[in-house]
């Protein structure tokens, strides 16, 4: 798939924000935990996380393989 035009913006500035991973094509999937969460990547620190989507709040990577692995 080809990037979105937020992605493509984001790059284009060096966006420090996170915005939907693989290119912007990513979408929010519930996890076994049941949250609702969204693959996402800030292109100004070369990183992927998990977002949140209920909460508006970044995961870190241990909180987020326990909600996915449950």
């Amino acid at each position: 798939m080809d990037p979105t035009v937020e992605f493509w913006i984001a790059m284009g500035q060096g966006a420090d924000r996170w915005v939907p991973a693989c290119g912007g094509t990513e979408v929010p999937f519930r996890c076994r935990g049941g949250k609702m969460l969204l693959y996402v990547y800030n292109l100004s620190i070369g990183k992927h996380a998990y977002l949140d989507v209920e909460s508006d709040l970044i995961l870190d990577d241990e909180v987020a393989a326990a909600l996915i692995a449950r």
